[in-house]
């Protein structure tokens, strides 16, 4: 799933210098779960956003055992790609692997 942090994001674009290059990663009311409208390949869309806490406890509060939480990162062979470096400079991934926990069924 898209990474809270990407969901929260205003516009969710970089914030960019004068010379076009990537500044920061603007962040705003993060705490408030709920609709956020923007363009995603050119359509106009509307995502859900929730933070980390309300995406793991919610799993772990329907029975749920995580097994796995990444934050996805990209490869150091894609490194050449331009604007991937950009790529850690936040997260823009969550992955997550749940197990229905059978003792809770």
């Amino acid at each position: 799933m898209e990474h809270p942090i990407f969901t929260s994001g205003v516009g969710q674009d970089w914030v960019y210098a004068n010379e076009g290059k990537p500044q920061y990663w603007p962040l705003d009311h993060y705490f408030y779960p709920g609709e956020r409208k923007t363009n995603f390949l050119g359509f106009n869309v509307t995502k859900q956003h929730h933070t980390l806490t309300q995406i793991l406890m919610g799993l772990l509060n329907s029975g749920f055992k995580l097994e796995v939480v990444e934050e996805a990162q990209p490869p150091e062979e894609m490194m050449h790609i331009p604007g991937m470096k950009d790529e850690l400079r936040r997260p823009m991934m969550l992955l997550v692997k749940a197990i229905a926990n059978k003792s809770y069924l």
